[in-house]
């Protein structure tokens, strides 16, 4: 287990077995400090990363090695000027909750090329007692891994300046649960897999028809 586990690193292995092989450009919106952009980096030629937060952009690259070839950029996923058909793969985490749901899903599979994958780890509101069954299993795991990982950072000594502070992080609340979500993705996207996931989030793929 990383030492800088969270609810979304979580699930970085998990995005990246969906880069498809020979992966040529990449797509991270809402990129935080860069953590799953400099993982990305390994799986594609290139790697565009996006967020609308200043803070967040300087933090992912001053803690960006050169050698990487990542481009990060300031601006919300509206004003970013995605080229129709330019990526290979499409990565959002945690960040499609703070746009309008629908509209996102079609900006993002409109950018992937022939053959291309769209990723999405997203919360969800929970509404449902299958939701509330699903987050009280997440909390013995979620105690019991935070305290690890609070020991193991003791115990080393280990920073990590690419942690950014929560505090200081865009946050917000999803205003729809999976139901809608489902719905939505059904709709926008033919084809799209939605699933459940633990720790409050769930997953989205879709691969555009080649």
């Amino acid at each position: 287990m990383p030492l800088w586990w969270n609810h979304n690193s979580h699930y970085h292995d998990h995005l990246l077995r969906h880069v498809p092989p020979g992966c040529g450009r990449a797509l991270d919106v809402g990129c935080g400090s860069g953590r799953f952009a400099r993982r990305l980096a390994g799986r594609a030629a290139a790697v565009d990363a996006i967020d609308a937060d200043e803070g967040m952009i300087r933090r992912a690259e001053a803690t960006t090695p050169r050698r990487l070839n990542i481009r990060y950029t300031r601006t919300a996923l509206d004003d970013a000027g995605i080229e129709p058909g330019a990526y290979d793969f499409i990565s959002a985490i945690a960040s499609i909750h703070h746009m309008p749901f629908a509209p996102a899903l079609r900006t993002l599979a409109a950018g992937l090329a022939p053959g291309g994958v769209l990723a999405v780890v997203g919360l969800y509101r929970e509404e449902t007692p299958a939701d509330l069954a699903v987050a009280a299993a997440a909390l013995p795991p979620q105690v019991a891994i935070g305290a690890g990982m609070r020991v193991a950072r003791a115990l080393t000594g280990v920073a990590d300046p690419s942690v950014p502070d929560l505090s200081a992080m865009p946050m917000r609340d999803p205003e729809i649960g999976l139901r809608e979500i489902r719905t939505a993705a059904a709709d926008t996207l033919p084809g799209a897999r939605v699933r459940r996931l633990l720790f409050y989030r769930y997953s989205l793929t879709y691969t555009r028809p080649a």
